[in-house]
């Protein structure tokens, strides 16, 4: 639960329009956004730090959300020294990018792994269960979060200003401190050990290498894609209500997406989930075109849109996710993670900054080229997804995680 108030009130749903509020470019609030998500590359000593903690998952878990996860009492504090006037409004900027994007990551690393950690601990048939379940509810309480912010931010700042968002910074961080002590009360995953020899160079590893290819394409095509709540604070004229809203209807659509797709998985195909998912975020992302500022609808076509590329992402997550769980087994899952992380993320990263880029053409036509772009790598993702056999990959055996 807490997880829901952590994820929604320091994510790009506040920090993007805190961001434009403080003056920042459109493009730089984009790139102080995704930070956390770069950050994250920090998986890929992944190994080392096992090898080096004795395989103390549980520890390096405890460690990384103790530093990350509290993470909105820092913010609150930068944002309450710039409404005070103390610092100028760049400098407050910056704080809040390396704020939220060094232990933003921190954070994103300790959910990672304990992902893993449950995978460990849970038999197979809960773990189906449980992942999707926590997945739900989380994305729930941060659309139950984010609505009420999103009727009353702009009489908010109108009244207070700055404070109006050092409040729900100062939240997330309270509830911050609830993960700190679940974990400590979760069975211990014993001492995990990733293998030197990977599953992919073994039997069966050009499907996995191409999965991991897959994955890749599709992060490029995700940094691409624009922020929604950007383009409707700085193209279409809205205020930080309509952004906010925006992120509110993706969280509950996610909620609902999520229990139709882990229903479907469990005999289901995932590699034709996830070919599907990536086909209606492409059409998604093309629909977007038609929101032009002359278009009075503009903000209706954006709701959908977001509708779209929500249920997109929850059924290209979950099946993603699947698919690699009915790929790898055990710590071969985790290697995976740390191998392909650096790739996947810097493809990630390439892709934001390029969109940063073009977003310094400014207005309408910048996003336009993004829509396009993103849409078009989201069907070259389609394509390059490996479909099952006649013998159907849902009645294949599903490995667990060992200790």
């Amino acid at each position: 639960m807490a997880q829901g108030f952590i994820g929604a009130l320091t994510g790009p749903a506040i920090t993007i329009p805190l961001l434009l509020a403080l003056g920042a470019h459109p493009a730089l609030a984009t790139f102080l956004a995704v930070l956390p998500a770069v950050g994250t590359m920090a998986q890929r000593w992944l190994p080392a730090m096992l090898d080096r903690t004795d395989g103390n998952l549980r520890g390096l878990v405890i460690v990384f959300a103790t530093v990350g996860e509290p993470r909105g009492f820092l913010m609150a504090a930068v944002v309450a020294v710039a409404a005070l006037g103390l610092i100028p409004a760049w400098l407050a900027i910056t704080l809040v990018g390396v704020v939220s994007g060094v232990l933003g990551a921190f954070g994103a690393i300790a959910f990672s792994l304990q992902q893993s950690w449950y995978r460990i601990i849970l038999p197979e048939d809960e773990r189906r269960v449980v992942g999707p379940k926590l997945g739900a509810v989380t994305l729930g309480i941060g659309s139950v979060v984010l609505l009420p912010m999103a009727f009353t931010i702009d009489a908010m700042v109108g009244a207070v200003g700055l404070w109006a968002y050092a409040v729900p910074l100062a939240v997330s961080g309270l509830a911050g401190i609830g993960p700190l002590v679940i974990l400590r009360q979760l069975p211990p995953p014993g001492r995990v050990r990733i293998p030197r020899r990977t599953a992919w160079a073994v039997d069966g590893g050009d499907r996995l290498r191409r999965h991991g290819n897959v994955m890749t394409l599709a992060l490029l095509s995700a940094g691409l894609s624009p922020f929604l709540s950007v383009y409707a604070m700085s193209v279409l004229g809205t205020g930080a209500g309509f952004a906010i809203a925006l992120s509110a209807i993706s969280s509950g659509t996610l909620v609902l997406a999520s229990l139709y797709v882990s229903s479907h998985l469990r005999g289901g195909s995932s590699s034709v989930l996830l070919r599907r998912s990536f086909v209606l975020r492409g059409l998604a992302l093309f629909l977007g075109l038609t929101a032009h500022p002359a278009n009075p609808l503009a903000p209706v076509v954006l709701v959908v849109v977001a509708i779209l590329l929500a249920a997109g992402d929850t059924a290209g997550q979950l099946s993603a996710n699947e698919r690699l769980m009915r790929l790898a087994t055990g710590p071969d899952v985790l290697a995976f993670q740390s191998h392909f992380v650096v790739r996947n993320v810097g493809a990630y990263s390439g892709g934001v900054a390029t969109a940063s880029l073009v977003m310094m053409l400014g207005g309408f036509p910048a996003f336009a080229i993004l829509f396009v772009v993103a849409g078009i790598g989201r069907f070259a993702a389609a394509r390059a997804t490996e479909l099952p056999e006649a013998s159907s990959e849902a009645t294949g055996v599903h490995r667990v995680m060992g200790g």
